[in-house]
C-alpha cells in the first residue's frame, strides 16, 4: 500500500482498539456540561413591549404629516431613557414600538409608562399649534412577557458537549496513535 492512501479498516481499527478513551473522554466532558448547565440558573430577566402610533398633522395647504418622523423619535426615547429601546417596527411608518427589560416586572412597565407619557406630552405640545390633527396614542396595553428571556438551553448545551466530546476524543485517539507510529518509526 502507498504511504499517502488512507485506509478505512485501519481507521476503524484505531477507532475500536481505543473506544474505552473514546467514551471515557465523551462521558467526562458530558458530564461537565450536565453539571454546568444543572448550576447555570441566571436571576431572571423579563422583558416588555409596547405600541405607540404617532399622530398626524392635517393641514390644508400641505396635507398630512407626522408629529415626529419615527426614526427620529425612537432615537431621541432611547437617548431620554436608559432603559427603554425603541425602534420601528418593519413595514410601518407611524408606529414606534418601545421595550424594556429588567429582573423587575413594576420597574419594566413604570419605564414603558414614562416613555409613552414623554411622547404624548411632546406631541401635545406640538398639536397645541395646530387644528386639525389627529393624536398619538398608545396600542394595546404594555405587554410583559411571563417567561424570562434569559433561560439557559440546558438541552443544547449538553447536546454541543456530548458531540464536541466525541470528536475531541476521536481527535485525541488518532493523535496518540500518530505518536505512537512515529516511535516505532524510530
Amino acid at each position: 500500500m502507498q504511504e499517502d492512501e488512507i485506509d478505512l479498516r485501519e481507521l476503524f481499527k484505531t477507532l475500536a482498539k481505543n473506544r474505552k478513551i473514546i467514551i471515557f473522554t465523551t462521558l467526562i466532558i458530558t458530564l461537565a456540561a450536565i453539571v454546568y448547565a444543572l448550576m447555570k440558573n441566571p436571576t431572571p430577566v423579563y422583558q416588555g413591549k409596547v405600541l405607540v402610533e404617532i399622530g398626524e398633522i392635517q393641514s390644508d395647504n400641505f396635507g398630512t404629516s407626522y408629529f415626529d418622523n419615527p426614526d427620529n423619535l425612537s432615537i431621541v426615547v432611547s437617548n431620554q431613557f436608559e432603559n427603554i429601546s425603541a425602534s420601528v417596527p418593519k413595514g410601518t411608518n407611524k408606529l414606534i414600538e418601545l421595550t424594556s427589560s429588567s429582573t423587575n416586572k413594576d420597574l419594566i412597565s413604570n419605564n414603558l409608562n414614562s416613555a409613552v407619557s414623554f411622547i404624548l406630552e411632546r406631541h401635545k405640545e406640538k398639536a397645541s399649534f395646530h387644528t386639525k390633527h389627529i393624536m398619538t396614542k398608545q396600542i394595546g396595553e404594555t405587554q410583559i412577557d411571563g417567561t424570562p428571556i434569559n433561560i439557559p438551553k440546558k438541552k443544547l448545551i449538553v447536546a454541543v458537549a456530548f458531540v464536541t466530546g466525541l470528536i475531541l476524543s476521536i481527535f485525541f485517539v488518532f493523535f496518540l496513535e500518530f505518536i505512537r507510529n512515529e516511535k516505532r518509526e524510530k
